[in-house]
């Protein structure tokens, strides 16, 4: 549902948690695992494009408070953003879920890389969510400090990103509730490796955590001309549509990585996977929030060979398996053309993109996924240029059957990579899956339909 408003007012809203700490200090490492607000019921509609979250970070070596030195550093790609696990939003008249946005960081990792550009990373964005051109950009400016850094940053998630006002009048959704899970202290921060190689060195980092204060949460809210507010509030029921973001998340641990999964969902327009081993998750010799290629306990690179997108057991949408480049040409470095075109479609339509982190500086197999010998192997993933490695599989479904994506609610999903892994190294498989989402509300309650 579209509300345009003319002759309406408009107000700014600053608010607090509604879990406040008596310090206004809050750190997953301290026990403060989420942080929540609530944008009151009122006779006016939310316009999403305005909401804020704006607060301090500062980052501590140990329990004593001491300022990281050495190679302790964040996601350049992510900055603040790397912090936040999970958004749910909730209707607070009825505490119906409106969205659940889970692994929303990881999803992040792949959105910011595919939506944003290297300009976008050393400008605005280096002052609003702290993201970084590089590692050592991060390391310096963000993270080995002894002040806290403010940030503003906004949130992309579904019910934000819908195009449509919000009504927060109380015959519709009512007050709107917002909790944000923090992110463990070991998926946040990583140790880079001192060079090409030598290996990370946890041992001095054990005890870092990162705190965030003085959180608020901004947005502006309308009250339209009268006319408009009488009609609004005398509304018995309505209905609003947006795109929500599934996550679902598999394992994998063969030559043959294979996902087969029931979402449940009607109206699917793309899904995309980032990959990353299962042993570089949580851990604070890596990047948790790289988007890797498959890799070898070794450290070397598990190529893709093949990639098969199934539905209901057949191929689809492309009735053929796409081999890449890797199998005819087997010492290149640049990454499959097509396998890359898809994933960014999976996003944003190919032809439409005006923004993207990804280069020849980060599309490219010259990584590795660990010390392995040295330069002449390739670049640790860590230390990869421009916000860091940017690889993933996609496929964008709203091209097919004249836009209005796919039925996936009975029919189940499968994925087929062949790739180079070799040895015993489990890899985790991050699921975004797009589809269309709607909120049906009267004075009784409120229904989701997906």
């Amino acid at each position: 549902m579209f509300l345009i408003f003319i002759n309406m007012s408009s107000r700014y809203l600053e608010l607090a948690p509604t879990n406040k700490t008596t310090d206004d200090k809050y750190s997953f490492k301290k026990g403060v695992a989420q942080v929540n607000f609530s944008i009151p019921e009122g006779q006016h509609v939310l316009d999403p494009s305005s909401v804020r979250l704006v607060g301090d970070i500062r980052f501590y070596k140990n329990d004593a408070d001491a300022t990281p030195d050495g190679n302790l550093a964040i996601s350049s790609r992510l900055g603040v953003w790397s912090c936040f696990q999970q958004l749910i939003w909730r209707s607070g008249k009825f505490q119906t879920t409106l969205s659940h946005e889970k692994n929303w960081n990881r999803w992040l990792s792949s959105y910011i890389s595919l939506t944003s550009g290297f300009e976008d990373s050393i400008g605005h964005l280096s002052q609003s969510a702290l993201t970084m051109p590089n590692f050592e950009v991060s390391r310096k400016s963000v993270v080995a400090k002894d002040t806290r850094q403010s940030f503003c940053v906004h949130l992309p998630c579904s019910l934000l990103q819908s195009g449509s006002s919000i009504p927060l009048t109380r015959n519709t959704i009512g007050s709107l509730d917002l909790s944000i899970m923090l992110e463990s202290d070991a998926m946040v921060m990583n140790v880079l490796p001192a060079d090409n190689s030598t290996a990370p060195d946890t041992s001095a980092f054990t005890g870092a955590y990162y705190e965030l204060s003085n959180l608020k949460l901004v947005c502006s809210v309308i009250t339209p001309p009268p006319d408009e507010l009488s009609r609004l509030m005398s509304q018995k029921e309505g209905a609003m549509t947006f795109q929500s973001v599934h996550s679902f998340y598999d394992t994998s641990n063969s030559a043959q990585l294979q996902v087969a999964m029931n979402f449940g969902l009607q109206k699917v327009k793309s899904l995309y996977v980032n990959m990353i081993p299962s042993d570089q998750l949580n851990n604070l010799g890596a990047d948790s929030f790289a988007t890797l290629a498959p890799i070898n306990t070794d450290g070397t690179l598990a190529d893709i060979k093949k990639v098969s997108l199934l539905r209901g057991g057949t191929l689809y949408p492309k009735l053929f398996p796409r081999d890449t480049n890797i199998k005819e040409t087997p010492s290149t470095m640049s990454a499959d053309p097509v396998l890359f075109r898809d994933y960014v479609n999976s996003v944003v339509d190919f032809d439409k993109i005006r923004h993207l982190q990804g280069s020849l500086a980060n599309v490219n197999r010259n990584f590795v996924g660990g010390i392995v010998g040295g330069a002449e192997t390739g670049i640790p993933y860590q230390l990869v240029a421009n916000g860091g490695v940017v690889q993933g599989v996609g496929v964008n479904y709203d091209n097919f059957l004249d836009g209005p994506g796919i039925n996936l609610s009975q029919e189940q999903f499968g994925l087929a990579i062949e790739c180079d892994l070799t040895s015993n190294n489990s890899q985790s498989l991050f699921l975004f899956v797009n589809a269309e989402t709607s909120v049906l509300y009267d004075q009784m309650g409120i229904q989701v339909r997906q």
